[in-house]
């Protein structure tokens, strides 16, 4: 990464399309990578759980690979990333800036990441683990990223975020670099443990309550928000015919003018022992739907599905499976900050 210190901040929006050079659509992918460059992969049950090392410098190269070829992102937000080293206040990885230059050898030559900036590098445990955005420079370019201000409230014993939500604020362009539309990611890692379905309810409502507050502090006025990331929530969990989970999060989202890409059909976005933790979700704002030309994600799981594969595909990639939905690429109609 070349060490972006902000003056202002981003908001985060995901969007989707391939690699192409036909610059009409961006395909933008959320994924809980599974402690990337930190101790903790493995655990948590499911297929493939066992006490799993740091990724080597084999798996990076695949998984560079794997999002150039497999998943074709241009814009990824990413959670549980371990932050490394830090310098003139920019977070580093390790594992990103290896990832990085492998695209570039294969072919994806510019590629860059943000991670927040921190006071401190952190200690080399199973807590490092950040927010974070990834995305390639030919197709899209960073204008702000900033964590949310607001109070990570103590609920139940637990708080309400694993991490702050993280706000990108990107823009797409065309292929002689000139600026098209834009859009507003946030990227969120909600507290683990899908009892907790009030404490996400109260999550969310924050995270829609001060957006507003957020964007206009950072002097931004966009209106296309997806809230994308790892919600450890699905109001969908049945036991004996009957819901087990509130389905309140989700209702309120509808309510606010959100959709969620991430039906029930989907069924799971982690391999646990039942394959039916369907806990990743995208929320795209009503503003934003004019750009989305879908009402459903894409889900990579390996080999289509056949989950005789999934442990072996663990040990190199996550126990959470990516989701990458379609941007449309246009000339900006809206205002993007306050005058």
């Amino acid at each position: 990464m070349k060490g972006y210190v902000f003056l202002t901040v981003v908001v985060v929006v995901v969007a989707v399309g391939g690699n192409a050079c036909a610059q009409d659509e961006l395909t933008v992918t959320s994924w809980n990578i599974e402690h990337l460059g930190s101790p903790g992969r493995g655990f948590g049950g499911g297929f493939g759980a066992a006490s799993l090392p740091k990724r080597s410098d084999e798996e990076l190269k695949k998984l560079a690979k794997f999002i150039k070829d497999d998943l074709k992102s241009d814009v990824l937000a990413l959670q549980e990333i371990a932050i490394t080293r830090r310098r003139l206040g920019a977070s580093y990885s390790t594992p990103l800036r290896k990832i990085v230059a492998e695209l570039a050898k294969l072919g994806e030559k510019k590629w860059d990441y943000f991670l927040p900036p921190v006071d401190t590098t952190p200690p080399d445990d199973y807590h490092n683990e950040f927010l974070g955005f990834m995305w390639n420079t030919r197709r899209v370019r960073l204008l702000k990223a900033f964590e949310m201000d607001m109070k990570n409230h103590r609920l139940a014993g637990k708080n309400l975020f694993d991490r702050m939500p993280l706000i990108g604020y990107f823009e797409a362009i065309d292929d002689e670099g000139k600026s098209k539309n834009d859009f507003a990611l946030v990227n969120v890692h909600f507290g683990s443990g899908q009892d907790y379905d009030e404490s996400h309810l109260i999550a969310m409502t924050l995270i829609e309550f001060e957006l507003a507050r957020n964007l206009g502090k950072n002097a931004i006025t966009e209106k296309d928000i997806i809230i994308l990331g790892d919600f450890n929530d699905n109001p969908h969990t049945e036991k004996r015919g009957k819901k087990i989970h509130s389905p309140a999060m989700y209702e309120h989202m509808k309510f606010k003018g959100y959709i969620d890409l991430v039906p029930a059909e989907l069924k799971t976005t982690r391999m646990n022992d039942g394959l039916n933790s369907l806990i990743d979700h995208i929320f795209v704002s009503e503003a934003a739907k004019k750009d989305v030309p879908t009402d459903k994600a894409v889900i990579f799981r390996p080999g289509g599905g056949d989950s005789t594969l999934f442990a072996d595909w663990r040990k190199t990639f996550s126990d959470h499976f990516p989701l990458s939905f379609k941007v449309k690429v246009h000339a900006d109609t809206d205002s993007d900050f306050f005058k």
